[in-house]
């Protein structure tokens, strides 16, 4: 899960810049989190406490109303409001690690993905996006190969893996295409050899690069089962200690890796 979370900050000053290639310095003074993270968190908290999906982000939402949202679900958020918000954004499979962490089963992975996507993104694609990034995150953390997870994740969601960090680069994905930031983190996470290198790989793509960079960093840190703690000590220390309890907590619980997986 601070997979996730690292990625998101060093992510956050980068968006929608053409590095030309990976050779940059990860942390700048301002880089920071953003709504990735605390809807991250906040799921988090729903699988820790067993609380609903939508009271949970409202919650977090409201306690961290500046973290950049889009100001529709901003206003959503803040509202008593009970009609259900629909985005076709990508706002759900970027929060979704912690459920492909928790999951006990491909098909809890499946089915708790689906629940707390259709809160915010009730669409085919959204929700197939997030169960994709879910259940990888479970078969990553369950030893899966990199050729397993392509043969079952691209049978299962039509998701393409022949396109590489370059052909991904070379679409320029910006905030009104219509490309989805999923599949170009899936192959950041692809063509990486640990985990630092997802994250360069991921930010190199451009355009909304946290959000490729989160997506990325989860799923890296599911498979390596390995940050270095460099990376972990600056990015950390950029968030609160409400959200460092709850990361503290959840990983304690869902993310112990022997030292031989690591």
């Amino acid at each position: 899960m601070k997979g996730a979370i690292i990625g998101d900050i060093i992510g956050s000053t980068f968006k929608n810049i053409d590095l030309g290639d990976t050779d940059f310095q990860l942390f700048k003074p301002d880089s920071a989190y953003t709504d990735d993270t605390i809807l991250t968190i906040a799921t988090a908290d729903s699988i820790l406490n067993k609380k609903d999906y939508e009271q949970t982000l409202k919650e977090w939402v409201r306690a961290f109303p500046r973290a950049g949202y889009r100001p529709k679900f901003l206003e959503w958020a803040l509202s008593d409001q009970s009609t259900p918000y629909i985005s076709k954004g990508e706002g759900a499979a970027r929060r979704i690690s912690p459920i492909g962490f928790a999951a006990q089963s491909v098909e809890e992975a499946l089915s708790e993905a689906e629940k707390s996507t259709r809160v915010t993104h009730n669409i085919p694609e959204r929700i197939k996006a997030a169960k994709a990034v879910a259940t990888t995150i479970y078969m990553c953390k369950h030893a899966g190969t990199k050729k397993e997870i392509k043969t079952f994740i691209g049978q299962a969601f039509d998701y393409d893996f022949s396109l590489k960090v370059e052909d991904w680069k070379q679409r320029k994905i910006t905030p009104d295409s219509e490309t989805s930031p999923v599949e170009p983190a899936f192959a950041a996470f692809m063509e990486a050899s640990d985990y630092e290198e997802a994250i360069r790989l991921a930010i190199v793509i451009g355009g909304p690069s946290n959000t490729i960079a989160s997506i990325a960093g989860a799923l890296a840190e599911a498979y390596f089962k390995h940050i270095p703690k460099s990376i972990t000590k600056r990015a950390l220390s950029r968030i609160t200690p409400e959200m460092q309890e709850i990361l503290s907590v959840f990983e304690d619980k869902y993310l112990k890796f022997s030292e031989q997986e690591a």
